[in-house]
């Protein structure tokens, strides 16, 4: 018996520090990226490590399957958008169909006046606004900001909500990172605080 309990111990500690270790391997990727947010209260807050949630959403994709070739399929998703250094990102897609996990790496679009607008990158905007539908460019151009979809069409961005994370010292002397905002809707984001400070003066929508 007492040999049973010492095996169970064991078995126990590994799977605690096995979970211990794929959580912080998911987060050793993630880039300090400086970057001001505006909250709900429209005060603005200054960050380092985060993503942004941008919604769930069923679409179609066109994948290549052996012996199938290129076909279209359904998926259910969710939509990211993550920091890639200074003034850069970029918006990551995840989910699943009938075939399995599915990724997608969709580009950004500003869109006024109808029709699928114009991609844009992230160094480009000067800051993100009213929930995280609207952006406007160094250039003064202002539009609702939305997901390009894989082969056309484009998706709103259904509020942003941001996920924070802080670093801290692991239980083995190792550095990792701690989440402290999970998923909390925020009004706009620059990486500037100026520009964040532009985000806060817009009006918001209900």
């Amino acid at each position: 018996m007492n040999r049973l309990i010492r095996t169970s111990v064991m078995f126990a500690a590994f799977f605690v520090f096995a979970a211990g270790a794929v959580f912080a391997q998911g987060t050793k990727g993630m880039i300090e990226s400086k970057a001001w947010y505006v909250d709900t209260d429209k005060k603005i807050r200054e960050m380092s490590y985060w993503r942004v949630y941008l919604g769930d959403y069923d679409i179609k994709l066109k994948r290549n399957y052996p012996g199938e070739g290129q076909i279209e399929i359904a998926a259910g998703m969710n939509f990211q958008l993550f920091p890639a250094g200074p003034s850069k990102g970029f918006i990551e897609g995840n989910g699943q169909s009938i075939k399995g996990k599915v990724s997608s790496l969709p580009g950004m679009r500003i869109v006024s006046g109808g029709g699928e607008g114009e991609e844009v990158k992230m160094e480009e905007i000067d800051y993100i606004y009213d929930y995280g539908t609207k952006v406007a460019l160094k250039d003064g151009r202002k539009g609702n900001f939305m997901i390009g979809a894989e082969g056309g069409g484009v998706l709103e961005i259904k509020r942003f909500q941001l996920s924070e994370y802080t670093k801290m010292k692991g239980r083995f002397g190792e550095e990792e990172l701690k989440e402290v905002k999970d998923r909390v809707p925020v009004i706009g984001i620059s990486f500037t605080k100026e520009g964040a400070t532009r985000a806060a003066s817009e009006a918001t929508s209900d």
